[in-house]
């Protein structure tokens, strides 16, 4: 199943709804969502955040996320994912099909949604992924920070954070993906202290 934007309009009230009885949920910046194409970045600490960001965003928007291939090996969860906008990307290699998905996607006006940290497996400071910083830099699109509540549990507040969206600087080099990748996930964490 491909991704299908009736699909995901009806799905995300469902789920909004799913993420207030779970969580004190709160949502806070939407207004700095930018129109057109962007790509979305976040920290990542749980299975539920690709959620929370797209039911934080509301039904304004068609979004599109980068998910680890290997959940695309589960077979019913496969085309649900697919159909909700995730797309797989193999993160050990360069993986053109899911660049070019990316750059596609933002092109045609979609929220690209990426997890800069690449796993939920990691601490506030770990180095970035360069791959998830150089597909920012090749859209040319604005770069929309998000921090989320980490640790969340039953009932706990969790808050979705925006932030102002960015260009970044033109860069080509490992060396410069290296330093947009520091500076996104600067800025999302940053987020953590308007809280």
């Amino acid at each position: 199943m491909k991704y299908s934007r009736r699909f995901q309009a009806l799905a995300i009230p469902i789920v909004n709804i799913y993420d207030h009885l779970k969580y004190d949920y709160h949502v806070i910046g939407r207004e700095n969502i930018p129109e057109g194409g962007c790509v979305v970045i976040a920290n990542h600490t749980q299975w539920a955040d690709p959620v929370l960001v797209a039911t934080a965003m509301g039904n304004r928007y068609p979004i599109v996320a980068m998910a680890k291939k290997e959940l695309f090996a589960i077979k019913p969860l496969a085309p649900l994912i697919a159909a909700l906008g995730a797309f797989p990307v193999d993160r050990g290699t360069a993986d053109i099909a899911a660049i070019k998905t990316s750059l596609k996607a933002v092109k045609e006006g979609k929220k690209l949604l990426i997890f800069p940290e690449g796993t939920t497996r990691h601490k506030e400071g770990d180095a970035a992924k360069e791959g998830a910083a150089m597909i920012a830099a090749r859209t040319g699109a604005p770069i929309l920070p998000i921090y989320i509540s980490e640790n969340k549990k039953f009932r706990s507040k969790v808050y979705v954070v925006f932030g102002e969206p960015f260009l970044p600087e033109k860069v080509r080099s490992k060396e410069g993906y290296r330093k947009l990748a520091e500076d996104m996930m600067k800025r999302v964490y940053a987020l953590k202290e308007t809280l």
